[in-house]
């Protein structure tokens, strides 16, 4: 084989891996595409028929004379309550194309981690309160560390709203904080309705489906997790999850390194 036809068949060869390559992705980007819809349409519609049925109810209670109040603020607190169940799901979406679609950076910044897993508490505080759950919150006074507080309150909200989510009524959760001078470790521990080992497994995937079921009828796209995982990471942290088995409630933690201007 002369010099020519060698030269043409390593061009060829390379071109025909690059168009493999090419194929593989767009592969995966159509599967990507499938998972997205079929999530939008299994999760989506269903806060959404809860908002116009309700709001059918509501009109029709509102042409009665008199108008039965009670009954009309029960189907606007049902209305409110898919609304912000929907409004969740979309943020989840959002926010993960976002981290997809930019490159997206930490901002690095003293940030009192005490004091902002309280207000994580707070903002969660009316949804235990519906469901009758006790939030626990054992941390030290202050712990000061350098991250990004925006991305590391949005993770820790994920988590908690999660066990709010799949705890029963009535259930506990604790929400606490330790460290030392390297790192930070948060943890999220509930007596909800656990995981198996095959839920451990493909925990903070994307989509996923685990066994376990809310315990309010509520909905989840399945990404959560997954954009918790990659906030951690981002922060040069760890994240992982045990439990004892389905039934028997999760621990979740966040390892995260103190990083260079934080101090004890």
């Amino acid at each position: 084989m002369d010099q020519v036809t060698t030269d043409r068949t390593r061009a060829l060869t390379a071109a025909n891996h690059r168009l493999t390559t090419q194929w593989i992705r767009l592969r995966r980007a159509n599967e990507f595409k499938n998972e997205v819809l079929g999530t939008i349409a299994h999760d989506l519609k269903n806060p959404l028929a809860v908002i116009l049925g309700r709001a059918e109810m509501l009109n029709e209670l509102a042409e009665m004379s008199p108008a039965p109040f009670d009954k009309i603020r029960e189907q606007l607190g049902h209305i409110r309550s898919s609304a912000t169940q929907l409004t969740g799901m979309v943020n989840d979406l959002v926010s993960d194309a976002m981290m997809d679609a930019l490159d997206i950076t930490i901002r690095q910044e003293p940030v009192d981690i005490a004091a902002m897993l309280a207000e994580v508490v707070t903002a969660n505080k009316a949804l235990a309160d519906r469901k009758r759950q006790a939030i626990h919150l054992v941390a030290p006074p202050v712990r000061w560390a350098s991250c990004d507080p925006d991305r590391l309150r949005e993770a820790v909200d994920n988590l908690l709203s999660n066990a709010i989510k799949y705890s029963p009524t009535g259930g506990q959760i604790e929400l606490s904080m330790s460290g030392d001078r390297e790192f930070t470790v948060i943890l999220v521990k509930d007596e909800g309705a656990g995981l198996s080992q095959e839920d451990l497994g493909r925990l903070f995937g994307r989509f996923q489906r685990l066994s376990a079921k809310p315990t309010g009828g509520e909905s989840s796209t399945g990404l959560g997790l997954s954009i918790v995982k990659r906030i951690v990471e981002l922060h040069g942290g760890t994240i992982a999850a045990e439990s004892p088995g389905p039934g028997r409630g999760s621990t979740f933690m966040i390892r995260l390194p103190m990083g260079a201007e934080a101090s004890s």
